[in-house]
């Protein structure tokens, strides 16, 4: 309520009485109230929220369009969000001369239409980005705009980056010459399953979410939509143990894995083959999806493969190489022995018989020397190690080189430890080492030039020295000189022959045995030395047992069968066998062997292998057989002496098997042991 009154006097000043009004404010008194709570309200409502805001009035210019706006109320955030203090009272372009006119432009259009927008819009001016909201005000006339916004400047950074970064990956993916390819699994593998189980989960339950053009092209494919949304089946035959294998090594290495190769197919099922890096995403213990790159490597598997082949071919050529020289050397080295058996030879004949009998021994060398190579060069050479004597070795390597050292006239000057040097290797093979190295020394040193051979400790290791006098090598052939082939960088320096496989096969053998060898020379025309290095063997050495080669002067009389279809072979070897004491038949194929033994029932035979009508393999399993062959020493004579041979040899039932062209002591000695063995069983 509002009173309001004044007294009333009289004539002379008497008091009459009061006059006045009560006017009743209630209802406005309330509504005042309410308006201040109102405000109250509102104050709090703007500082207690974290978006910015802000009241604007839009200035005019004078053709009636906007020129600016002053901020007429803020909230406490507007300054955090925009940077701009103390704004109350000022223009946007006095606070920011370089204001980018969308803004003035943007909220003039809401003043003057009434018509809020919103917005997310970036000034450089302010270097932030935001969200606005802006509505109209109060009265049209007043041309008020509230403006609520947000500063997105770091979602918007990070929406920018992320996109950047989409786009990266996206050119990345379009342009890698790599298939790049993503694959989802659903329902996720369980990776605590056995590893069979995993490789049949993820061939079912996998398919492809994404994969570039290149992927899609490396199977023949137009595009990646026909890709997605086909699992591993589309390029891989779950039953082909190439892919089970690349499977399983995948879940055993924990779903990674860098350059693993794996055989695929294209869309018409031809053979591929890719080298592929992959990485799985596992989420509590279950793979998910997985990433991953491939390189189509099929040209080089094929090429590979073709290598392969080649090599395969080529141990075959050297194999039948060997068969087919092996088998004429036969006849000429029992020619020989023939010559040597037979009536007393004046010394011319017994020297061209000497020289017949040491040059089919070298090319039978040189034949054995290419097949090891090939067999190193392939892995397939295996060391037969027992307890060795060094100086064993060495006395039966000069004994095997005294061909080539009385050749050229050679003194050797030996140089042994009187104590035994222990090794563990294989006897045959380190005899060819020294064997390789005394002939080479002889070769290329000039007529009665020394060569010294010497033996000793050095540290843990035993240590073989050949010395030559010869033409030496040169600094830059020293580099060379193991390598396979190579005989010397002049004519001259090759004129001594070989293969130039020798010193190759001299590396590797020491090698195998744990060794190394060295080349020294200080030049042309000052001689060479080769340095033999091997780990001792700590515990002495037992015996071998003797397989000494030895000639029967008068062995046993025996009924042998010689059956081979090279007839000069096959008689000049009965010939030598029965000056040797025994009595011999021949046969020229496997069926006419065959009938002879059944009707001569000889002690032994010794059969070629590859014959026609019937190879040596059939001969021998149609004798063992039978009742009365079963009992008979077989023996294998071929120009086949690969490993593979030899074991084929045994599965057949052969007692033995000799290569071509044998020394006919070692037959003997061969026959009369197979015998006694057969004998004592």
């Amino acid at each position: 309520m509002i009173d309001s009154g004044h007294p009333r006097f009289g004539p002379r000043r008497e008091f009459l009485g009061m006059a006045g009004s009560v006017t009743d404010i209630h209802d406005r008194r309330m509504a005042e109230d309410e308006l201040r709570r109102a405000g109250e309200r509102y104050r709090r409502l703007l500082e207690s929220i974290d978006q910015g805001f802000c009241v604007a009035e839009i200035l005019l210019d004078e053709q009636g369009r906007p020129a600016d706006y002053r901020f007429i109320e803020t909230n406490a955030v507007f300054e955090r969000q925009t940077g701009l203090r103390d704004p109350l009272g000022r223009t946007a372009r006095e606070l920011l001369p370089n204001l980018e006119p969308f803004w003035i432009e943007t909220y003039g259009q809401v003043a003057l239409t009434a018509q809020p927008q919103r917005f997310s819009m970036g000034s450089q001016a302010m270097g932030r980005w935001f969200d606005v909201f802006a509505s109209p005000i109060g009265e049209p006339h007043e041309r008020h705009v509230a403006i609520l916004f947000q500063d997105v400047s770091d979602r918007v950074q990070r929406e920018r980056r992320l996109h950047e970064s989409e786009e990266r990956y996206r050119a990345f993916v379009a342009n890698s010459t790599e298939g790049i390819w993503r694959m989802e699994f659903q329902p996720p593998v369980d990776t605590s399953l056995p590893v069979e189980d995993q490789v049949r989960a993820v061939m079912r339950t996998g398919r492809f979410a994404e994969c570039n053009e290149v992927f899609a092209r490396m199977y023949g494919l137009s595009s990646p939509a026909d890709v997605v949304g086909h699992g591993l089946e589309l390029f891989m035959d779950e039953a082909d143990p190439n892919v089970q294998a690349y499977l399983r090594a995948l879940v055993e290495g924990g779903y990674r894995a860098d350059d693993v190769e794996s055989a695929e197919h294209d869309s018409e099922g031809r053979p591929l083959w890719f080298a592929n890096s992959l990485s799985g995403v596992v989420e509590d213990g279950r793979l998910v999806r997985a990433w991953g790159t491939q390189r189509d490597i099929t040209d080089r598997k094929q090429a590979e493969a073709a290598l392969m082949e080649a090599d395969r071919r080529k141990d075959e050529f050297l194999a039948t190489l060997a068969h087919e020289l092996r088998n004429p050397l036969a006849p000429i080295r029992s020619s020989a022995e023939l010559l040597r058996l037979t009536a007393p030879l004046d010394p011319m004949q017994q020297r061209h018989t000497d020289i017949i009998g040491r040059q089919v021994s070298h090319l039978a060398r040189m034949i054995d020397d290419l097949m090891d190579v090939s067999r190193i060069s392939r892995g397939k050479l295996e060391l037969r190690r027992a307890p060795v004597t060094l100086q064993d070795v060495v006395h039966a390597a000069v004994e095997n080189a005294q061909a080539a050292l009385q050749m050229g006239r050679h003194p050797l000057e030996l140089q042994l430890p009187d104590e035994p040097v222990h090794l563990v290797g294989d006897d045959v093979r380190l005899v060819q080492v020294v064997l390789n190295l005394l002939t080479n020394a002889a070769r290329y040193s000039a007529e009665r030039r020394p060569i010294r051979l010497s033996v000793e400790r050095e540290g843990g290791q035993a240590v073989i020295r050949v010395r030559d006098h010869g033409v030496g090598i040169t600094a830059d052939q020293l580099q060379r000189v193991f390598e396979m082939f190579y005989q010397g960088g002049a004519e001259s320096e090759r004129a001594g022959g070989g293969l130039g496989i020798g010193l190759s096969l001299v590396q590797r053998l020491a090698e195998l045995h744990g060794g190394s060898v060295e080349a020294h020379s200080a030049g042309l025309g000052q001689g060479s030395e080769f340095v033999v290095r091997l780990p001792l063997e700590t515990q002495p050495a037992q015996p071998p047992a003797s397989n000494a080669k030895r000639a029967l002067e008068q062995p046993p009389r025996r009924r042998v069968l010689v059956v081979d279809d090279n007839r000069d072979a096959a008689d000049t070897l009965a010939e030598v066998l029965g000056l040797l004491g025994y009595d011999v038949a021949t046969a020229y194929d496997g069926v006419e062997g065959l009938a002879q033994a059944e009707a001569l029932r000889p002690d032994v035979a010794v059969l070629d292998l590859g014959m026609p009508r019937l190879d040596g393999f059939g001969t021998c399993r149609a004798l063992r057989a039978s009742e009365w062959g079963r009992g008979m020493a077989l023996l294998a004579l071929s120009g086949w002496g690969q490993t593979a041979d030899v074991a084929r040899a045994t599965q057949a039932g052969f007692d033995g098997h000799l290569v071509k062209p044998v020394v006919p002591d070692v037959l003997v000695t061969t026959i009369e042991e197979v015998m006694a063995k057969r004998a004592a069983a």
